[in-house]
């Protein structure tokens, strides 16, 4: 910020040059300093716009933050940009959907489980659609917390259906690889999430008995409207 400041300074120094020069190209030299001034102005909106959403987010006492679990399970679904690849397999450009169960924060150990994404306890239903960005091998790294391996896994967009009042969050972004973290933005919702939007960070913190993946999700949301008119 002071950097730009000190630049834009500079500039309005330069503009007062070249009207202290002769005026025997006083019509081209007023072109140059209204360019100049020009670009000072943007210089300064666009390092307010920079500062700006950060301090907003750190100064809102709105700002709600809770941790779920998650766990992916059946039924699951992919469409193979290959036809003859395995089963088991999957290769950047491969599109899915899963379903999982959503548990309280910290309920599920972290690393490889016998985890059952059915177990009592859950509070809510998971489910994701997206595009493979990473293949098999690359989880495989990942599995064995081999950090050479890709950290995304996915493009993906997720919902969180709560059971509480069948209220539902919905978030997109990049989908963390095993034992990586992403932080996503948090589109909107329904239910006692209407108008609110956010980011979260999702850290995939190992297996469940089917070799699925479980991850630990931290919102941190707030409500941006009345709902009024909607």
């Amino acid at each position: 910020m002071h950097k730009a400041i000190m630049f834009t300074r500079t500039l309005a120094g330069s503009v007062r040059n070249l009207f202290g020069q002769t005026r025997s190209s006083s019509r081209a030299r007023t072109k140059a300093a209204i360019s100049l001034i020009a670009l000072a102005a943007a210089i300064s909106l666009t390092t307010a716009v920079l500062v700006l959403p950060s301090k907003i987010m750190a100064d809102n006492d709105q700002v709600r933050t809770f941790t779920v679990d998650v766990s992916l399970g059946f039924p699951y679904f992919q469409n193979n940009v290959n036809p003859a690849q395995t089963p088991e397999a999957f290769s950047p450009g491969d599109t899915f959907i899963q379903d999982g169960s959503i548990f309280p924060g910290g309920t599920i150990p972290m690393g490889k489980t016998n985890f059952d994404p059915n177990a009592p306890g859950a509070i809510g239903q998971y489910r994701a659609r997206g595009t493979f960005t990473t293949d098999l091998a690359n989880f495989l790294l990942a599995a064995a917390h081999d950090k050479r391996a890709a950290p995304d896994m996915a493009f993906a967009s997720e919902m969180f259906s709560l059971s509480s009042d069948k209220s539902i969050i919905l978030t997109d972004g990049t989908w963390p690889n095993a034992y990586f973290s992403a932080t996503r933005v948090v589109l909107g919702g329904t239910g006692s999430f209407r108008d609110v939007v956010g980011e979260v960070h999702e850290e995939n913190i190992g297996e469940n008995k089917h070799g699925f993946c479980n991850f630990r999700v931290t919102f941190k949301i707030r409500t941006v409207g009345d709902g009024r008119g909607r």
